[in-house]
């Protein structure tokens, strides 16, 4: 939808505990934690590490990323518990895809 793409290889997946990925330019790795919290319920701890930046340029990218996978999280988990798609990712930046 914003015509932007990028290659994901997953390295890992360990049902119900995790999955991990690499991705990006350059390549970082990105870890979901998953931790059942009881019967039908999970927390989710999302780690993305080996960013070669430094000061302003890393608070951007950490924040960026931060952001970008709560909100497809949030929009997973609303659509995985109560079937509704909330359209987080197009609502994210609307202007954006009526721009191209």
């Amino acid at each position: 939808m914003y015509h932007v793409s990028t290659k994901v290889f997953v390295k890992e997946i360990v049902p119900n505990k995790k999955i991990s990925i690499e991705w990006g330019n350059p390549v970082t790795t990105v870890d979901f934690d998953f931790d059942p919290t009881g019967d039908d319920t999970m927390y989710v701890v999302i780690k993305n590490y080996g960013i070669d930046l430094k000061k302003d340029e890393l608070i951007k990218a950490v924040m960026d990323n931060t952001g970008g996978f709560t909100t497809v999280v949030d929009g997973l988990k609303a659509y995985l518990e109560h079937n509704i798609n909330l359209n987080l990712i197009t609502d994210k930046s609307p202007k954006a895809i009526t721009n191209h």
